[in-house]
């Protein structure tokens, strides 16, 4: 595993006074990052079928912790109790009977964590950077996929943890404003939350796709390079690192897929304990107070409970990101 950096362009117009190839810096490459983050949330955006995507249902790993259980609705019910005259009026009315819950929805969550196929030679040799080795004017071309994740796959996960947010979700009752101003795609409801009488919430899950300013991550970016043979172009030739470049689509992004599951990554759960960084919340609430009254309706004595007052949290469930 080493920091495999790919190489730009320095003329003598540059603070350093040298003219000739170089390896990047980080702030350099942050456009590369950038961009592969935003095509790995464009490949989320097809839905569970793309590696690394989340959806509610079954199918792909259960990302529900502990195992077995859901995301669960539950409200108070109306429950009344009946007896038939015979006595005076006490006697008569039966005992007010107990209150009872019911599981309204249980909703499991899953994420692809479907293999993927490292880059063959062939598509490493047409698609990916130069490096320089420190011997001589000897170039290789990057291949090792722990290199890959050394030189860039790691920062880039680690932005889209805690820096930009891009290609990951969060869940709320309204689009979110998280880690920064951008573009989210709302993914749908995935939680409703119900009561007996005092409405419902419905909870959606995002999908951030952009920054609407990005130059933070991007403003100090530079060209990078590769060689090409056999053409009128033959040289150096600065490499497309846009979102369908074949840098990304060939290369990073497969590498990508390949390293997001476990702790550090782009691992989901859901859980009722707060873990690693928490994207959102779902609240299952329910009345828990309720009225009390007394019916005669010929034959019958009815003695009722009906919930009602203010909501009351019950459960809270957490999207985490491991």
């Amino acid at each position: 595993m080493a920091i495999q950096r790919p190489l730009t362009f320095q003329t003598d117009a540059q603070s350093s006074g040298k003219q000739g190839m170089r390896e990047m810096s980080d702030s350099e490459m942050g456009l590369l990052r950038y961009n592969l983050a935003v095509a790995y949330g464009d490949s989320l955006n097809s839905g569970i079928s793309s590696v690394g995507a989340i959806a509610t249902g079954t199918g792909k790993a259960d990302i529900f912790n502990p195992f077995g259980d859901g995301v669960i609705d539950t409200k108070r019910n109306f429950v009344e109790a009946t007896n038939t005259a015979g006595g005076n009026l006490g006697e008569d009315y039966p005992a007010y009977p107990p209150v009872t819950t019911s599981v309204v929805t249980t909703t499991r969550w899953q994420q692809n964590f479907d293999s993927v196929s490292y880059p063959t030679n062939a598509t490493i040799n047409d698609n990916s950077y130069l490096y320089y080795t420190d011997n001589a004017f000897d170039f290789r071309y990057v291949s090792l996929e722990a290199d890959f994740v050394s030189t860039i796959i790691s920062d880039t996960i680690s932005e889209m943890r805690t820096g930009h947010g891009i290609g990951t979700y969060y869940i709320s009752t309204v689009e979110p404003f998280y880690l920064g101003g951008g573009t989210w795609t709302d993914k749908g409801t995935v939680f409703t939350d119900t009561s007996y009488d005092a409405g419902s919430t419905n909870y959606k899950l995002y999908l951030k796709r952009s920054l609407t300013d990005s130059s933070g991550y991007t403003g100090s970016s530079l060209p990078m390079y590769r060689w090409k043979t056999g053409s009128a172009q033959q040289g150096f030739n600065e490499i497309d690192v846009g979102t369908g470049g074949g840098l990304i689509q060939n290369v990073l992004l497969p590498i990508l897929k390949r390293n997001i599951s476990g702790s550090g990554k782009l691992h989901y759960s859901v859980s009722t304990t707060s873990s690693g960084l928490p994207r959102g919340t779902m609240l299952d609430k329910r009345q828990e107070g309720f009225t009390e009254s007394r019916v005669y309706s010929d034959p019958l004595y009815y003695s009722r409970r009906t919930p009602s007052g203010p909501l009351s949290t019950i459960t809270t469930y957490y999207l985490n990101l491991t």
